[in-house]
């Protein structure tokens, strides 16, 4: 009986699998795991793995007045896929429902479901989600099996617990681990699916970002969509590509284009529908694309928003000439690419606007972003998304708040914690190229974190440092940042051990066109605060570099 009895028991492996198929390819359900807490994901994993957990029970098989099922499998993957609180929720739900049937077991099945369920769940807790692998969720399942057939031993009649698990032992113990490691393994292989696709469309994101940024740089413009939608197109290998602005499509390229040219009105609903939204949609059918010309040879795709400041100015669409094709990584891409389009478009209004402000200056080292960083940055990035997407992510992040930082500030004048976390994201990024010979140390007084200072009065003197400084240096380079209240000023320096700056042209550095970032700083610092504040820098080669900034802890201008 007990080789017919694994046979039956396995086919319970199937429902297993499944449900470990649906949870890995629902991105809803994959996020759920990673915030288990949360109302609505609890709800939703109590919601999966319960029911799952009374079904092995429906599907047991009747030994010596009790069941042989897979109902402790159903407890353990709640555990392990949502941490202790579902665990022990589903191992409840799944406990009390075994002891309403009855039998000799009954109060060691049910007690032991909600053991197993907390079991596997401080399993989680304690290691992490990302630590868990097959081996753990095999010896969790012995674990909580060892405790089931224990429990049946203390609650239920020796003789008859003897006759029962002298039968079921080995084969509800073997399917209890194999079905564990069988919902692991799969979980894992779609998980490492998702992250593939993701680097890959992270990858192809930057690449087109990179190829395209000349062309954004000039705004969000006819001309420069089309020379967009052609990259786009060339790399995606979609069937058609579109982008449009708030009216009328700007460039179109690929199948369809004898009727969705540029310059003509939106004419897909599709499209229209991203503008009410401000989402990203995915289209599956001709319906959903919505065209309003009969046979367009376009039937699915993907449509995503490009923001400017907060709002919808644009849309790019990436179209495919049959139903139902739109993949993972066609959502991915689109995404990435609409936030990388996006921040170029918000460059260009940057560059565009400067032009109109009062105070140029200002307002021009507020939008600068070099375009030599910007691009060794995305390289870097391109190159980490397949070997190491984890850092990949890191650099995004860290080169994202450098260009919030850049963009969205309005004020003259922020606190100096709000420049300090600026340059960290830039020396984050900056300690990529200069790997471990570069130690930076920063120490701000808790008395100077909240005087205002003028916006990007720091950065400029920071990448002097490095880029003159300390990158032409080959031994260990040293980047030190102090701030501190002295009386009723604020002192702020910025020192580097590195190549020091020759006398001549130390005596020339605010007057000549070299070193522009600098020179802007110490005009801007002396146009503000007047004599005996601002900028001094004392050098010498081979004695690496001190810029100091002195400002008063209260704005003042001079007359």
């Amino acid at each position: 009986m007990g080789t017919g009895m694994l046979l039956d028991l396995l086919s319970d492996g199937a429902l297993i699998a499944i449900a470990a198929y649906l949870i890995g390819r629902n991105k809803f359900i994959s996020d759920c795991v990673h915030t288990p807490t949360r109302g609505r994901c609890f709800a939703t994993l109590v919601a999966i793995f319960a029911p799952l957990s009374i079904m092995g029970t429906y599907n047991g098989i009747p030994v010596e007045g009790a069941l042989a099922n897979t109902r402790l499998v159903g407890a353990l993957m709640g555990g392990i896929m949502g941490g202790p609180w579902v665990g022990l929720t589903v191992g409840a739900i799944s406990g009390l429902h075994r002891y309403s049937l009855g039998g000799f077991t009954a109060e060691a099945c049910g007690l032991s479901a909600l053991i197993g369920g907390l079991l596997a769940g401080l399993v989680r807790q304690r290691l992490g989600i990302h630590r868990l692998n097959w081996k753990i969720g095999a010896a969790v399942a012995l674990a909580g099996e060892i405790v089931q057939k224990g429990l049946v031993f203390v609650f239920g009649p020796l003789d008859s617990a003897w006759a029962l698990e002298r039968v079921i032992a080995i084969p509800t113990t073997l399917v209890s681990i194999l079905g564990t490691v069988i919902f692991i393994i799969i979980i894992e292989d779609l998980q490492k699916t998702r992250e593939t696709h993701s680097a890959q469309a992270a990858e192809l994101s930057l690449e087109i970002a990179s190829r395209t940024l000349p062309f954004l740089r000039q705004g969000l413009t006819p001309a420069s969509a089309q020379k967009t939608a052609e990259i786009i197109y060339e790399l995606t290998k979609m069937d058609a590509v579109s982008i449009s602005d708030r009216e009328k499509v700007l460039a179109f390229i690929g199948a369809g284009d004898d009727h969705h040219a540029a310059g003509q009105p939106i004419s897909t609903a599709s499209t229209r529908q991203v503008y009410e939204q401000q989402r990203l949609i995915v289209i599956e059918t001709p319906e959903d694309r919505g065209c309003s010309v009969p046979n367009c040879p376009l039937r699915s795709g993907v449509a995503a928003p490009l923001f400017s400041h907060g709002e919808v100015v644009g849309t790019i669409k990436l179209s495919r000439a049959v139903s139902n094709t739109v993949n993972a990584m066609d959502i991915r891409l689109a995404d990435g690419l609409a936030n990388l389009l996006s921040v170029q478009i918000q460059l260009a209004e940057v560059d565009n606007q400067k032009k109109l402000r009062e105070k140029a200056e200002l307002k021009a080292l507020q939008a600068q972003i070099n375009p030599h960083f910007l691009f060794n940055t995305l390289n870097a990035i391109m190159s980490f998304c397949r070997t190491k997407p984890e850092t990949a992510r890191t650099l995004l992040t860290h080169l994202a708040t450098i260009m919030q930082h850049s963009l969205t500030v309005r004020d003259d004048f922020v606190p100096l914690k709000d420049e300090i976390a600026g340059i960290y994201a830039y020396l984050e990024i900056a300690k990529m190229r200069f790997g471990p010979r570069l130690t930076v140390d920063i120490a701000i007084d808790d008395a100077a974190r909240h005087v205002r200072v003028p916006v990007l009065s720091l950065q400029p003197l920071v990448e002097n440092a490095l880029e003159h400084g300390l990158f032409p240096k080959l031994s260990h380079c040293r980047l030190t940042v102090r701030a501190a209240v002295e009386g009723d000023d604020l002192l702020i320096t910025i020192t580097d051990n590195g190549v020091g700056i020759p006398a001549a042209k130390l005596t020339t550095l605010f007057t000549s066109a070299e070193g522009i970032g600098v020179k802007n700083v110490h005009r801007r610092l002396a146009s503000i605060y007047g004599g005996g504040y601002g900028l001094t820098i004392d050098s010498g080669p081979g004695e690496g570099t001190r810029a100091a900034i002195r400002v008063p802890l209260e704005r003042r201008h001079s007359a």
